[in-house]
């Protein structure tokens, strides 16, 4: 609407300088008025523009179909009315016209057949059956219904013609004449012929009643019952018989009056069926915005809920948009993963064969789909992808606000979704590299504990989550080992009680805390398969044999005590241990991808 109105504004200020000054010397209020009933106008021609000029019909083939299809729920009172109207042309043809035993039976007829009408359509709108007042049986009863009521008005009027006057006469009128001289001519049987004049005029009234049948049928029963009244009346002599001459005026009220009020019932029936289609059009145009807009809302919705979590959008979907305030929630224990694909930076590169690099990306996309379409698994519902940062993809899981207590019950069910997810996410990988022919190697780094999540930005909104906990998952990851997942001691203490299998890495130099003791998770203990899980994940993890060259690394963690002898620096795989600790039981694991790293 107000770009209607600016449109309006500015066609009217490239008028002349005449009409501007008329039109924008007066108020505000006759400006808008003038606006309004300008785009009014525009809006008519251009609705108009859809209809055939003659028949009122659509051009569209389609939306004429489905107007058709409407239901007219006044059809059945139409059909009531004009019961009434032949019960009041059945009073008048008893009291006032000579009576005639086909008019009789034919106003029986008329009566007995609406009465069926009405208790068809009756059990039609009660049992609710399909197809049993389609717009064909609404203009043939239209048609019918017409007819027969017309033919009971036509028939009073065929009782008061001068061809029966000779034969029905059964007295006679003297009239005096000023000379003396006398007179004598029969006496007219039907001295209220006016009366039936009028009946039969009336009696095309009934088309006015059905609003919904379309006006071109009506025009065209209009007409032949306005032609053969005038045939009746023109045959029956009745010009001649009231005297006057050719030129006698009142020999012609009859046919002037029904031509009249047939020209009117054209009209109304035309002005209606524009008006009704007219309003079906605007409804459909209204249905078709109301629809462009509840799409384009659903559209926004799928946007926003795709950059936001589902619990935030609808916090600003829900808040007053003058007040956006800053959004953020504490949160005391959150799992946070970052997995990155180190060697993706080797496999990048610009030329001319890839598209100067746009080969790669898209190879990325499609890795990265792959993980968000792994993340829309049910299982995995309660994940949250916070980002991707370059071939790094950041996800967390406890997002969602709940009370202190459910958060500290749902803490174990919280990392094993999100460590369930981390072994899954080497699947996915393996599979792109089978299908793509390359050997991308994931590494994973997983963390827990107290973070801040908000949404920063007035356009595109960033929803993130900062804190300790989110430093050391990335360094987790960054000081991590390839086709390894390694996870803080806290996280290790929950996840042991949920069956999982871990190695313990030893202590880590982390930048900004120190050294930190660490473990690779290794797998899910599920029964008997806990094994062949494990294998399968290192033979994903190196397919072409670098699990050949191995290192040693101490099978249990080392105690507070001796901690200090057992360091493993960032980035290596090898832990150096002192003299005392010869004796201690060792585990061999792969070391090339943290000797590559380095």
């Amino acid at each position: 609407q107000r770009r209607a109105l600016r449109t309006a504004s500015e066609k009217l200020r490239n008028r002349s300088s005449f009409s501007t000054n008329v039109v924008y010397n007066t108020p505000g209020t006759r400006v808008n008025r003038y606006i309004s009933r300008l785009i009014e106008a525009r809006q008519t021609e251009s609705e108009m523009a859809d209809l055939n000029f003659i028949t009122l019909k659509y051009k569209q083939a389609e939306r004429e179909n489905k107007y058709h299809q409407l239901q007219d729920e006044y059809f059945t009172s139409a059909v009531v009315l004009s019961l009434i109207l032949a019960a009041l042309f059945g009073l008048v043809y008893l009291l006032i016209i000579p009576q005639s035993t086909v008019v009789l039976v034919l106003l029986v007829f008329c009566i007995c057949f609406l009465v069926a009408c009405i208790m068809y359509l009756h059990v039609t709108r009660v049992q609710c059956f399909p197809g049993c007042l389609t717009i064909q049986i609404r203009t043939i009863l239209c048609i019918f219904i017409v007819i027969l009521i017309y033919s009971v008005a036509q028939g009073c009027v065929v009782g008061c013609m001068p061809w029966v006057w000779n034969t029905n006469s059964s007295s006679s009128i003297v009239i005096i004449s000023p000379g003396g001289t006398n007179k004598t001519m029969n006496e007219l049987p039907c001295d209220t012929a006016h009366y039936a004049f009028l009946s039969c005029v009336v009696g095309t009234l009934t088309l006015a009643i059905f609003l919904r049948v379309s006006s071109l049928p009506k025009m065209i029963l209009l007409l032949f019952v306005t032609i053969l009244y005038i045939v009746i009346l023109e045959l029956s002599g009745y010009r001649n018989a009231v005297g006057g001459g050719s030129f006698y005026m009142r020999g012609y009220e009859p046919i002037l009056a029904i031509l009249l009020f047939s020209c009117a019932l054209a009209l109304h029936s035309r002005q209606v069926d524009l008006k009704l289609r007219l309003d079906y059009l605007w409804a459909v145009q209204a249905e078709e915005e109301r629809d462009d807009m509840e799409r384009v809302k659903l559209d926004n919705k799928r946007i926003l809920f795709n950059l936001l979590p589902a619990h935030v959008a609808q916090h600003f979907l829900m808040s007053n948009p003058r007040n956006m305030d800053l959004y953020y929630q504490s949160y005391s224990q959150v799992g946070v993963m970052f997995a990155s694909i180190p060697n993706f930076n080797d496999f990048y590169i610009e030329l001319d064969g890839n598209n100067m690099g746009v080969e790669c990306l898209r190879l990325l996309n499609e890795i990265i789909a792959d993980f968000d379409e792994l993340m829309d698994k049910e299982c995995y519902k309660d994940i949250e992808k916070i980002k991707t940062i370059g071939s790094t993809y950041m996800a967390a899981v406890g997002l969602v606000p709940t009370s202190g207590t459910k958060a500290k019950k749902s803490i174990y069910s919280h990392l094993s979704t999100l460590a369930d997810f981390a072994i899954e996410m080497f699947d996915v990988l393996d599979e792109i590299n089978y299908q793509s022919y390359n050997d991308f190697v994931l590494r994973v780094g997983i963390n827990v504990g107290p973070v801040v999540a908000g949404v920063i930005g007035a356009r595109r909104p960033q929803y993130d989550i900062w804190g300790n906990t989110v430093n050391v998952a990335s360094r987790m990851d960054s000081t991590g080992v390839q086709g390894k997942i390694q996870v803080t001691e806290e996280v290790q203490r929950i996840l042991k009680r949920c069956s999982y299998e871990f190695v313990c890495r030893g202590k880590v130099s982390v930048k900004g805390k120190g050294e930190m003791l660490t473990y690779f998770l290794e797998g899910k203990a599920d029964g008997n398969n806990s094994q062949t899980r494990s294998l399968n994940l290192e033979r994903k993890m190196y397919p072409y044999g670098r699990a050949n060259i191995q290192t040693k690394l101490g099978t249990s963690c080392p105690s507070v005590s001796s901690a200090a002898s057992f360091t493993v620096k960032a980035g290596l795989g090898a832990g150096q241990s002192s003299a005392t600790h010869t004796n201690q039981t060792l585990h061999y694991l792969p070391s090339v991808p943290a000797v590559k790293e380095t």
